[in-house]
């Protein structure tokens, strides 16, 4: 009995770690549920929903990655929109639908980039210090596969001490995408004095940041980037397209697996 709870716990262990270095698959506007349910993932919108709603239309799963090593590659080449049915399925990371979680590996990333590495030296300073080199942000993202479904019935409103922490895309807890408190000092205090917890409605969107509503993940930043990333812009202009257009860019999926490669 004591090796088979070992070996569960083994096992759910490693359940744990490969949940935390993949990426989350999430749906880009708050109505896709409602969409889904309307039939919309399977009629004349489906190509356009299986990008605006994966999440909802199954085009991924919640946790998420690409499958192929070559997807970095194929996204540069403009595979994502020329093949979409199987690109959106093979390579979620780099056609944009996954956003893996990302970190900084050095404590020297910040005197690094204060030199002028990430601009110097972009294809060392993208794998150690994406956060510094900003191809990954703090944003908003769901954690929790149910929340589309969840918001479309009004938990955000209910339920907002669970839900805009689990849910803080679906809940609108960023305002444009841009996941930062609005006064560092006050939401400081609002959140020692544990208001994000008793006063969600009020403080979690004006304290996102305090309140542990951000995930720093990897994706582009512009929508622009799959057109920059076909015409070769990533070989041409490194140090811009990294920062800018790393899922495009085949940046993300690096990050991905040398996630996978640590553990």
């Amino acid at each position: 009995m004591q090796a088979l709870q070992s070996k569960l716990v083994l096992v759910a262990s490693a359940i744990f770690v490969s949940v935390s270095y993949a990426g989350f698959c999430n749906d880009k506007m708050i109505d896709c549920a409602n969409w889904a349910r309307d039939g919309e993932c399977t009629g004349d919108n489906a190509k356009s929903m299986a990008q605006i709603c994966p999440l909802s239309c199954g085009t991924c799963t919640h946790i998420c990655n690409d499958t192929d090593v070559s997807c970095g590659q194929w996204a540069r080449d403009g595979e994502c929109e020329a093949n979409p049915d199987a690109m959106l399925r093979v390579c979620p990371t780099s056609c944009g639908l996954c956003t893996p979680v990302c970190r900084d590996l050095s404590e020297d990333c910040q005197g690094w980039g204060a030199a002028g590495e990430c601009n110097e030296n972009p294809d060392f300073m993208i794998r150690n210090c994406p956060v510094t080199c900003e191809a990954c942000k703090s944003t908003c993202k769901d954690v929790n596969s149910d929340c589309p479904g969840w918001t479309a019935d009004g938990e955000c409103y209910k339920n907002p001490g669970f839900m805009y922490k689990e849910c803080a895309q679906s809940c609108g807890v960023c305002e444009e995408l841009k996941c930062a408190d609005k006064n560092q000092t006050q939401c400081a205090i609002w959140a020692e004095a544990g208001e994000c917890i008793n006063n969600p409605l009020a403080v979690v969107k004006e304290c996102p940041e305090s309140c542990g509503a951000c995930s720093t993940v990897c994706q582009d930043h512009d929508d622009s980037c799959k057109g920059w990333s076909k015409d070769k812009q990533c070989d041409e202009n490194k140090a811009f397209m990294y920062r800018m257009c790393p899922a495009s860019c085949g940046v993300c999926q690096v990050l991905e697996n040398e996630d996978k490669d640590e553990l």
